[in-house]
C-alpha cells in the first residue's frame, strides 16, 4: 500500500465515498444493475476505490467525523487487499455487492462491525478472509461467495471472538484446505449457516468446516450443503454449543473420510437435531459423536438419510450421553458393504424410551444393524422400560440380549456356550424359571402315561403278602401312583407298596425309563431352584 495521508489522492468515487460516510449515507454505485460476478468484472474505474482509502477512513484519518453509521458501500471494486490487521476501530464496515478479488486481512482487529453482504472474496494462496483472532460484535457474509487455495481456510476465523456470525446464503469454497476454518471460535449468540449455504473443500488433512472446540451459542445449518471430496465435511471435536446443533431441512453432508463424515468427538451440546438431513461419506461413518454429551434431546426422524462406508458403522454413538430423549425414527441407514454396521451404540444412555421406534425394531437394530455384540444397549433399554413399569419387555429384551451374545459367539469357552445354550431354552437364560417347571412337569406327566400304558401289557401288577398265584394287574389309580413315585422327585405316594413292576420286557422299559425320567425330572427342579434364586448367571 504505502500511500501516507499527505500523498494519498483521492478519486471522485473516493470522495464521494468520505462524504457519506461524514453524512452516514449509503454509497450505491449500482442500484438495479445486475452484481453478479461477471458483472462486476466488467465495471469500469467508476466502481473503483481502493482498499487504502477504506483503511484510512476506518482509522480516522480521511472523515474527520465519521458518522456512526460508518463506511457504508455497495457495488464497489476494491481494488488492492483490504488490511485491517490490528486496528482497533469503532468505525463500522459494511460492504455489500462488492468486489475484493484480493480479499480482506483482519487479524487480531477489533472492530464495531463487518458486514460483507453480497460481496465476491477471492485469493489464490491467502485466506480471502484472514480474520483470525478478530473481535467483532457482528460479521455479517450473508450471500458472499469467498473462494481460495490454500491451507488456511477460505474464511480464516482461528480464535476469533464474534458476537454474531451469520452466513447465511454464503458460497465458500477451497481446492487446498477448509473452507470455513474456525477452530477455538468464540461466538455469544451463535452462527447460523442457513438459506442456501454451501461450503466446497477438497482437502484430506482439514474438513470443509471446521470448529474444533469452537464455543458457540448455537450452529445452525439447516438446509446447507457440505462438500468434501477427500476429507470430512464438519469437524465439531470438542464443541461446546450451549442451545444446539441444528442439521434439518434438508442438511447435506457428502464427504469421504475414514474419521468421519460429520465429527462431533466429546462435543457438548444442548440439542443436536437432525431431521430430515442427508449424510453420506463413502470412506468412513456419516456420523462420528464418540463421548458427545447433549443435555436435552437427539432428533434423527422426518426423512433423515445416512449412508457410510469403511470399517466403522454409520451413525456412531458410542458413549453418547442424552439427558432428554432419543427421537429416533429414520428413513435411511445404511452402509455400502456391510449390514451389520449401521449403528454404533455401547455406551449410549438416553432419558425414558426411544420415540418414534418399536421396541422390536430397536432390538431388530441392536440385533441385525450392529458390527459386534454388547451388552449395555440391551441393558439401558429393558432398565427404561423398568422404570416405566414394564417389567415383562424389560425381560424379554434381557433375553433379546443373552441370544445376541450367544449367536454372535461372544462367549469364551465351548462349556459356557453350551451352558448359555441350556439354560437359554430351560430358563430363558434365568428370566424365565418357569420354563424349567415345564419340563418337570412334563417328564411327570410321561411317566404317568408310561406306567399306565405299560402296565396294561404287563408291566405293573398287585403284590399281596402271600402273593396269588395268579397276578392281577393294577388299578388305574394305581399306575398313576407308580408313574408318580417313579418320576416325581420328593414325592411318595405309597402306590408301589401295592403296585409294582415286573420282570417282564415292559416292566424293566418301564424300570429303565423311570430312572432316566427321574433324573431330568431332578435336573428340572434343580434348574427351576437356581434360577428362581438367581444362581444361574443373567448376564
Amino acid at each position: 500500500m504505502g500511500e501516507t495521508d499527505d500523498d494519498l489522492i483521492l478519486n471522485p468515487t473516493e470522495r464521494r465515498l468520505v462524504g457519506h460516510v461524514e453524512r452516514g449515507e449509503w454509497l450505491d454505485l449500482v442500484g438495479d444493475q445486475p452484481v453478479d460476478e461477471p458483472a462486476m468484472r466488467s465495471w469500469d474505474d467508476s466502481h473503483t476505490v481502493r482498499a487504502v482509502v477504506i483503511r484510512e477512513i476506518v482509522l480516522g484519518r480521511l472523515a474527520a467525523n465519521p458518522d456512526p453509521h460508518g463506511v457504508q458501500l455497495r457495488g464497489a471494486r476494491i481494488e488492492g487487499r483490504l488490511d485491517l490487521e490490528n486496528i482497533i476501530s469503532s468505525v463500522a464496515i459494511k460492504l455489500r455487492d462488492c468486489l475484493l478479488p484480493a480479499g480482506v486481512t483482519a487479524r487480531g482487529a477489533t472492530l464495531h462491525v463487518l458486514h460483507l453482504a453480497g460481496c465476491h472474496l477471492a485469493h489464490s494462496t491467502v485466506s480471502a478472509l484472514d480474520a483470525n483472532m478478530l473481535n467483532v460484535p457482528t460479521l455479517v457474509l450473508m450471500g458472499a461467495t469467498v473462494t481460495a487455495s490454500c491451507d488456511a481456510g477460505a474464511v480464516n476465523l482461528l480464535g476469533a471472538h464474534i458476537g454474531e456470525l451469520d452466513c447465511d446464503g454464503a458460497h465458500l469454497s477451497n481446492d487446498s484446505g477448509p473452507a470455513l476454518y474456525a477452530d477455538n471460535l468464540h461466538v455469544e449468540h451463535g452462527v447460523t449457516l442457513m438459506g442456501g449455504f454451501t461450503a466446497i473443500a477438497s482437502t484430506a488433512s482439514y474438513s470443509t468446516v471446521s470448529l474444533l472446540h469452537a464455543d458457540v451459542a448455537f450452529l445452525s445449518c439447516d438446509g446447507a450443503k457440505l462438500h468434501n471430496d477427500s476429507g470430512p465435511t464438519l469437524v465439531g471435536d470438542g464443541l461446546h454449543a450451549k442451545q444446539g446443533v441444528f442439521l434439518r431441512g434438508g442438511f447435506e453432508s457428502s464427504a469421504s473420510s475414514e474419521i468421519g463424515g460429520i465429527r462431533l468427538l466429546g462435543a457438548h451440546l444442548g440439542h443436536l437435531e437432525c431431521d430430515g438431513a442427508r449424510l453420506s461419506n463413502d470412506s468412513g461413518p456419516a456420523l462420528y459423536a464418540d463421548g458427545l454429551h447433549v443435555d436435552q434431546h437427539v432428533l434423527i426422524r422426518h426423512g433423515f438419510e445416512a449412508v457410510g462406508s469403511g470399517s466403522y458403522a454409520v451413525l456412531d454413538l458410542s458413549h453418547t450421553e442424552i439427558g432428554g430423549g432419543l427421537i429416533f425414527d429414520p428413513e435411511r441407514l445404511e452402509h455400502s458393504t456391510d449390514p451389520h454396521a449401521r449403528l454404533q451404540l455401547d455406551g449410549l444412555t438416553y432419558a425414558g424410551l426411544p420415540v418414534g421406534i418399536s421396541t422390536n425394531e430397536w432390538l431388530n437394530l441392536l440385533r441385525e444393524g450392529t458390527p459386534k455384540y454388547s451388552a449395555q444397549p440391551y441393558q439401558h433399554l429393558a432398565a427404561a422400560h423398568r422404570v416405566a413399569g414394564h417389567d415383562s419387555q424389560a425381560r424379554r429384551i434381557l433375553i433379546a440380549q443373552r441370544r445376541d451374545q450367544v449367536r454372535r459367539r461372544a462367549l469364551t469357552g465351548r462349556s459356557a456356550r453350551i451352558w448359555a445354550r441350556l439354560t437359554g431354552l430351560t430358563l430363558g437364560y434365568g428370566y424365565q424359571p418357569w420354563r424349567a417347571l415345564l419340563g418337570l412337569l412334563a417328564a411327570i406327566v410321561t411317566a404317568v402315561i408310561l406306567a399306565i400304558n405299560l402296565g396294561n401289557h404287563g408291566g405293573l401288577v398287585q403284590t399281596r403278602t402271600p402273593p396269588r398265584p395268579t397276578p392281577t394287574g393294577c388299578t388305574v389309580v394305581e399306575q398313576v401312583g407308580v408313574g408318580l413315585d417313579l418320576a416325581a422327585p420328593l414325592i411318595n405316594t405309597g402306590a408301589r407298596a401295592r403296585c409294582d413292576t415286573t420282570d417282564s420286557v415292559t416292566g424293566q422299559v418301564l424300570t429303565a425309563t423311570s430312572w432316566a425320567l427321574r433324573l431330568l425330572a431332578w435336573a428340572f427342579a434343580t434348574l427351576f431352584v437356581a434360577g428362581f434364586t438367581g444362581a444361574v448367571r443373567k448376564t
